[in-house]
């Protein structure tokens, strides 16, 4: 079977692996249908992520038809319509039995620090593994794992309808994070990006407003419109220290700010500035068991998944999907490669 496998920086290439067969007894095999191609995987094709070594097979946004499940599985069968959830934890530190393993000390996802998705079966935990019904397209199924990335934030956000939320970044995590905001917790969302493309998705999805903070100061904007009542939380969907810096230094007093990326560069923040405007800064890293979750929201239509996505690729043109990536970010929001 085929497998695409970045050798390293920009170089990849197609290599005949054999198909995996006998699982486990708490494994199953999965025969991919669809796949996303997440930001993560893009700075692993530029050399740019510092958790992956090379050769590695990227993909963890993942969805596909179960062929073969081990001898204890019980809640999957064969031909199962299945998401993988791409956190693999050691499953017996404090924090994986206090139920927080998506942070556990040795954590990993899959197409990062494992092989992942970007192939035609892989062998993966039985208990990563979700069933979903007819009623949702493969390509649609594949978004549940950014899905998942949205309803953790929410809920480490502690997020209610009362909120006034500012989200930064227009991409495919900030625009399912404004569906998750609005489809699920009813709050009133302005989404700030600097693409005119980008902002008219989030204008098409229902955003409350849209804000080019090249033009104008985003915060500043949306308290604007709130009557200075709010943003109430900012959540930063860029991944970008010196925006982060500028959200902490400017939000109101009682902000509670989400942190998603994973930033390497220091972030200067005086402490007072925290201190005496008692933000809080909360951090969420993947999802804690939220799949479930999301697969109930893509069957109930309380979120449009299928608005994300903006391209699609056969598996084999992968290297046609990056390039355009790369060269049209503008028009660019999910990819899903079909198999």
């Amino acid at each position: 079977m085929k497998a695409f496998v970045i050798t390293e920086p920009l170089k990849a290439q197609w290599n005949n692996i054999e198909q995996p067969t006998n699982p486990g007894s708490q494994e199953v095999i999965i025969k991919v249908k669809a796949a996303g191609i997440c930001g993560t995987d893009v700075h692993i094709w530029h050399g740019k992520h510092g958790a992956v070594t090379f050769p590695r097979i990227p993909g963890h946004e993942l969805v596909g038809e179960v062929l073969e499940v081990g001898s204890d599985v019980e809640h999957v069968k064969v031909g199962d319509r299945v998401a993988v959830d791409p956190v693999v934890s050691c499953g017996q530190c404090a924090l994986c039995k206090s139920d927080k393993h998506n942070i556990c000390h040795q954590v990993k996802c899959l197409g990062v620090q494992t092989e992942g998705g970007f192939t035609e079966v892989i062998k993966v935990s039985a208990d990563r593994t979700f069933v979903f019904s007819n009623e949702v397209d493969w390509d649609v199924a594949a978004l549940v794992e950014p899905f998942s990335i949205a309803a953790q934030i929410g809920e480490r956000l502690r997020l209610d309808a009362n909120d006034k939320v500012l989200v930064v970044g227009a991409g495919t995590i900030g625009l399912a994070v404004l569906q998750t905001i609005q489809g699920i917790y009813g709050a009133a969302t302005i989404v700030a990006d600097i693409s005119a493309k980008k902002l008219e998705m989030a204008t098409d999805m229902g955003a409350k407003a849209v804000v080019n903070p090249k033009e104008t100061n985003a915060i500043e904007k949306a308290a604007e419109i709130w009557d200075n009542q709010g943003p109430t939380v900012v959540i930063d969907a860029v991944g970008n220290t010196k925006i982060l810096k500028d959200l902490c230094m400017q939000a109101l007093p009682g902000t509670r700010i989400g942190v998603i990326g994973f930033m390497a560069d220091e972030l200067a923040i005086p402490p007072v500035e925290i201190t005496k405007r008692e933000l809080e800064l909360i951090g969420s890293r993947m999802n804690n068991n939220k799949f479930p979750d999301v697969l109930r929201w893509f069957k109930e239509g309380k979120v449009d998944a299928a608005k994300l996505i903006s391209h699609k690729y056969k598996f084999t043109d992968i290297e046609k999907a990056f390039d355009v990536i790369d060269k049209q970010p503008d028009e660019v929001c999910k990819v899903i490669l079909e198999f």
